[in-house]
């Protein structure tokens, strides 16, 4: 490695360190500390159970499909202890971000990759993972399931040790894997997907029946424990031709996240998603179904992969028929987001040896511009959450002060909640002091 390498890399991680600077200001300025939209629902719930000692029920109950013990805890410390703030749930969503984000790094720095390449592929994990669209996840509260859920997808994935790895501690930290695997669906019912991706992990990783019958087993009672009761879908899908052309064309988009999200950005967003879905593909039959994974960095990169197509198709299902011509919601970025550092990880061996040759200097020119354009995204995504927050905000504010005035229906209360919710959080809000740095 050359002087003009390390001041690539040099260049790189001060694009990175910026990077993160602006992650965490509009950490601060995407931040939502009002009650709004589901937030609503779930503090009906804490009314209805938790102050009436219904431990169990609040925790588990299912809410539009999902178990959200995660956020239903975080809803508890909440009320409870902060005043209304989400600070509870801000903190553990940093927690999250930083554990994901870390434990992927962790695991690229271990790698046989050699040191150059290897802290290029590092930084480029964390510009994947740590973005504005990522971080509402952290300051939304209705949004922080989905990372509570990732964030276990890929410590169950980096746990759960294949043959020779792990050294002594293997079994303990396999057994680790499968309480992550676990905790992943405590946040939206898709962590469910992991049992699987633990299952194919368990063969390639060369554990042998006895550990594959294990992973089964505990997938398929945890899974049916979870479901007994849970809501209706009520999702029925009709597969004549332009049912599943919408189909394809929902995946694509998915895929495509976060650019989809933006109605003039949704072509772009098709080509990436297309080009994923494409690279993906070949990447997990390649060195996932028709030959092993050649390293340990490969078996998660292919567990990755399989988690989030998984997610991309029962989302697809779920969603097709529900207002199709939406642009691509937000809150899925983060599965998009571990796709493509799987995809990053397959080709890490590649671009190693890129990085390591002699077309290394239009590699890292490439790879410099990548990182200038992804601080623009940064900006804009940052403040485009910015300008929504503010409106929730200014929503709550103005459905709070109709309130008070003994004015319900409220105006924003479409942004907000439906008036009978309104008025019995309201009056309890009011009662005990909560949000009060927003009234």
């Amino acid at each position: 490695m050359d002087r003009l390498d390390r001041a690539f890399i040099a260049a790189l991680a001060a694009i990175t360190t910026v990077y993160l600077f602006l992650f965490g200001y509009y950490l601060g300025a995407t931040g939502l500390r009002v009650p709004v939209v589901d937030v609503i629902y779930w503090i009906l719930h804490y009314l209805d159970h938790w102050l009436k000692g219904d431990w169990w029920g609040y925790l588990w109950l299912a809410h539009n499909g999902h178990r959200l013990v995660w956020s239903r805890l975080l809803m508890v410390a909440d009320l409870g202890w902060t005043g209304g703030n989400a600070v509870p749930f801000l903190i553990f969503g940093i927690i999250c971000l930083v554990a994901l984000v870390g434990a992927l790094v962790l695991e690229v720095m271990a790698s046989g990759i050699a040191d150059g390449p290897r802290t290029v592929i590092a930084l480029l994990v964390v510009l994947l993972l740590a973005t504005s669209f990522n971080g509402i996840d952290c300051s939304v509260p209705q949004l922080g399931l989905y990372l509570h859920t990732g964030v276990f997808v890929v410590l169950a994935l980096v746990l759960f040790d294949g043959t020779g790895e792990g050294g002594r501690h293997a079994k303990a930290r396999r057994i680790a894997g499968l309480v992550a695997a676990f905790f992943a669906a405590l946040g939206v019912s898709g962590g469910l997907l992991i049992w699987p991706v633990l299952i194919w992990a368990a063969w390639r990783g060369g554990l042998g029946l006895r550990w594959i019958a294990l992973v089964s087993l505990v997938g398929v009672l945890v899974t049916g424990a979870y479901v007994v009761d849970l809501d209706e879908s009520g999702v029925v899908l009709a597969f004549d031709p332009a049912t599943v052309l919408r189909m394809i064309d929902y995946v694509i988009r998915f895929l495509g996240l976060p650019w989809s999200h933006a109605s003039s950005l949704v072509y772009l967003g098709r080509a990436v998603g297309l080009a994923t879905l494409i690279l993906g593909a070949y990447a997990v039959l390649r060195f996932g179904i028709l030959a092993p994974p050649r390293s340990r960095l490969d078996r998660i990169a292919v567990g990755l992969l399989l988690f989030g197509f998984a997610t991309a198709a029962i989302i697809t299902i779920g969603r097709v028929n529900t207002a199709p011509e939406r642009e691509m919601p937000i809150r899925y970025a983060l599965f998009t987001s571990l796709i493509q550092v799987g995809l990053l990880l397959v080709a890490a061996p590649w671009l190693a040896r890129i990085l390591a040759g002699g077309r290394r200097r239009l590699a890292e020119g490439v790879i410099l511009l990548g990182a200038i354009l992804f601080l623009g995204q940064q900006i804009l995504a940052g403040r485009a959450g910015a300008m929504g927050a503010a409106q929730y905000t200014a929503a709550y504010a103005a459905a709070y002060r109709d309130f008070k005035a003994e004015n319900l229906p409220a105006r924003g209360a479409d942004k907000v909640g439906d008036a009978a919710s309104l008025g019995r959080v309201f009056a309890f809000i009011q009662a005990h002091g909560l949000y009060r740095a927003t009234h």
